[in-house]
């Protein structure tokens, strides 16, 4: 399906154009997993989507053309498109049209190994079908008739409605159950240190907890490595620690899918400290950081004792704090050689909330240990 891709993307000021580019990069690293390749982006200039077709008229055609003399197999949207808009797309183009959040549900299944996550991305993908049902199954047009049945019988989507129904309230119970499992789970390392690590998706997650546990988990340069929470422990000054591995974040991606990946969300919320990883090098960096701060606001977990890790300073030429202060330049986030300020505006309400940060490479032993102190000192709060 995901073979010869096209991206499609608004933008709707000059200002956000770069920003709409940088979205369908993101599109194209997560089409790394199928081994899918990008054969063209299209970017129109659009105030708002078009209701019936996303983008315009024209501009739909001349996508059709190009799908049309490309063999294109998939046409994919960086925002969640609509039954009636992919029923008007695809009778103008002739292959699977689709967008973020369905790439999305493909490569949670793809990575889902365990029976919990597997769960959980087929909970997702239920709730995401479940308004799509008439256009993504054909023989749903047909009507049940014959004896027995009411009037003059009842649409195959309305019981297959129903029975996708059902299965979502199953799967939410049987989560329920496994959800109330790991919090039984959690009392037991309650005398315990519990960190979190939080952050976009492909910061270099795993590999800071390759060095403060001394373990090998395997690396991978691609978006959404981790689904399950992995739970490690490391020691240091007699104490002991547990660091809890989350599902990455990543922007546009709708509340309620994340919401699926309860156990990150759990572990989140009961976590006694929160390490938040951010890859400096990475595009629109600041733009990522601050996504993820207001992603722990709506999660109310803001409160919490949070280390903020700028991560891969090794790869930045002559580095030095001036690089992160520049980086960070913005109204609302005020920094200095020890914390970061992040002024939050919500429901007309201003919130303040000081980080520690440090800056790290995993190449380095001396910045790896001072992590480890920063840790241990916050823990003793």
């Amino acid at each position: 399906m995901y073979n010869k891709n096209v991206l499609i993307g608004l933008f709707n000021k000059k200002k956000n154009k770069k920003k709409s580019i940088e979205y369908l990069n993101e599109l194209k690293i997560l089409l790394k997993i199928f081994n899918g390749s990008v054969k063209k982006k299209f970017l129109q200039k659009r105030f708002k989507p078009n209701n019936l077709t996303f983008v315009g008229k024209g501009f739909l055609e001349k996508i059709s053309i190009y799908v049309n003399n490309n063999f294109i197999d998939t046409v994919i949207f960086d925002d969640e498109l609509s039954l009636s808009q992919i029923k008007n797309i695809e009778k103008k183009i002739n292959c699977v049209v689709t967008d973020r959040t369905k790439l999305i549900l493909d490569i949670f299944s793809y990575r889902a190994k365990t029976y919990y996550a597997k769960m959980q991305v087929k909970l997702a993908k239920y709730e995401y079908l479940l308004p799509r049902l008439k256009h993504m199954w054909g023989h749903l047009k047909r009507q049940k008739g014959g004896i027995g049945l009411r009037g003059p019988g009842e649409k195959e989507i309305e019981t297959d409605r129903r029975l996708l129904r059902t299965s979502i309230k199953i799967l939410k119970k049987k989560l329920k159950k496994v959800n109330n499992q790991i919090l039984i789970q959690r009392k037991n390392r309650q005398n315990k240190t519990s960190i979190s690590l939080v952050g976009y998706t492909n910061v270099g997650k795993t590999s800071i907890i390759n060095q403060l546990t001394k373990k090998n988990l395997l690396i991978e340069n691609k978006f959404f490595t981790t689904l399950d929470t992995n739970v490690n422990k490391f020691y240091f000054k007699g104490k002991n620690f547990f660091l809890v591995d989350t599902i990455g974040f990543l922007r546009k991606i709708p509340t309620k899918l994340i919401e699926s990946f309860k156990s990150s969300i759990l572990e989140i919320k009961e976590s006694n400290i929160l390490l938040h990883i951010v890859d400096i090098t990475s595009n629109f960096f600041l733009d990522k950081f601050l996504y993820v701060i207001n992603f722990l606001f709506e999660l109310n977990v803001i409160n919490k004792k949070i280390i903020t890790v700028f991560n891969k300073i090794d790869k930045i030429k002559n580095f030095n704090f001036n690089f992160i202060k520049n980086l960070c330049k913005n109204k609302n986030i005020i920094i200095n050689k020890k914390n970061i300020i992040f002024i939050l505006y919500k429901k007309k309400k201003i919130y303040k909330k000081k980080s520690l940060f440090i800056c790290i490479s995993t190449k380095k032993k001396k910045k790896i240990l001072k992590l480890k102190k920063i840790i241990y000192n916050e823990s003793l709060k």
